[in-house]
C-alpha cells in the first residue's frame, strides 16, 4: 500500500483485510509507519512500533517529524530479520501492508526500500503487488495527475513489483467527477494533450504515455464501493505470477 500522505492508505487497507477475511482469506495487516499511533482499523497484526517508535526517536535524538521518520526507518531497518520472522510465523495467506505517507521514503531514501525487501519481498514463496494509491482531491487537474503518474512510476522503478492504481475517496466527489479523473487516469495520452502548449517543457512533451500508464481502480475504503472488484484484481494477479 502505497502513495502520498492523506490518500487513504490506512482506511483501505483495513477494508481490504477486513473484506478478505469475510471472503475466508486468511488476512493480516503489518503496518510499517513507526510514527503511526491510531489506527483506522484493529491493532495491526505485526507492527514495526514494537521495535521503534518515532515519538521516542525525535525526543533521543533532538528530530522533528520529518527527520524523525526518517531516522526511524534508518533504525526499523535493522529489524527487518525479526519482521520477517514473525510473518514466516503468523504465515497468512494474504499480509496487507500499510506504509507510511512520507513516500519519499521508497522513492529517494535506500532504506525505505530496504525495509520493504529485507522485511516484506524476502519472505519465502512470496507473491507481491504494490497498490499505488491515487487520492482525487490531489488530481484537481491534468498536471497534478500527471505529477501523480509520474510518481508512481518512480515507485514502480524501486520497488520491481507488480502494480496498480487505486483511485481512493470516491464517496467524497459526485459520481460525474470520479469518474471524470478515473477515465483520465486510465488514458494518460489524453492527460499529456491537455497539457500541450508552447510554455509546456520540452521533457513533458516527450513523455511516452505508455510508460506512465497505470491500471486504475475506483474504490472507496469507507463505502467499500468497488472494493470487490479491486480484490478480484489483485487475486487474480497474484495468482498469475
Amino acid at each position: 500500500m502505497l502513495g502520498p500522505a492523506g490518500s487513504g492508505k490506512s482506511v483501505l487497507a483495513g477494508a481490504i483485510a477486513y473484506l478478505l477475511r469475510d471472503l475466508g482469506y486468511d488476512a493480516l495487516i503489518a503496518n510499517l509507519d513507526p510514527a503511526a499511533i491510531v489506527y483506522p482499523y484493529e491493532e495491526p497484526d505485526i507492527n514495526i512500533r514494537k521495535y521503534v517508535r518515532t515519538e521516542r526517536v525525535m525526543r533521543r535524538f533532538g528530530l522533528g517529524p520529518n527527520g524523525g521518520l526518517i531516522a526511524s526507518i534508518d533504525i526499523a531497518v535493522k529489524f527487518s530479520r525479526r519482521l520477517k520472522r514473525e510473518i514466516i510465523e503468523n504465515g497468512p495467506e494474504i499480509l496487507v501492508v500499510d506504509t507510511p505517507g512520507q513516500l519519499e521514503l521508497f522513492v529517494f531514501r535506500h532504506a525505505g526500500i530496504m525495509l520493504l525487501q529485507e522485511a516484506i519481498l524476502d519472505v519465502p514463496d512470496n507473491k507481491a503487488l504494490a497498490l499505488f494509491l491515487f487520492d482525487p482531491i490531489l488530481c484537481s487537474d491534468a498536471s497534478s495527475m500527471l505529477s501523480l503518474l509520474l510518481l508512481a512510476a518512480s515507485v514502480s522503478l524501486r520497488i520491481y513489483i507488480p502494480m496498480i492504481g487505486v483511485l481512493t475517496k470516491t464517496d467524497l466527489l459526485p459520481d460525474r467527477e470520479i469518474k471524470k479523473i478515473w477515465n483520465l487516469l486510465n488514458n494518460p495520452r489524453q492527460i499529456l494533450l491537455q497539457i500541450q502548449d508552447k510554455n509546456t517543457p520540452f521533457a513533458v512533451r516527450k513523455i511516452d504515455p505508455q510508460a506512465i500508464k497505470l491500471d486504475v481502480w475506483p474504490v472507496s475504503g469507507v463505502s467499500g464501493d468497488g472494493l470487490e472488484n479491486l480484490i478480484t484484481k489483485i487475486i487474480d494477479i497474484l495468482g498469475e505470477e
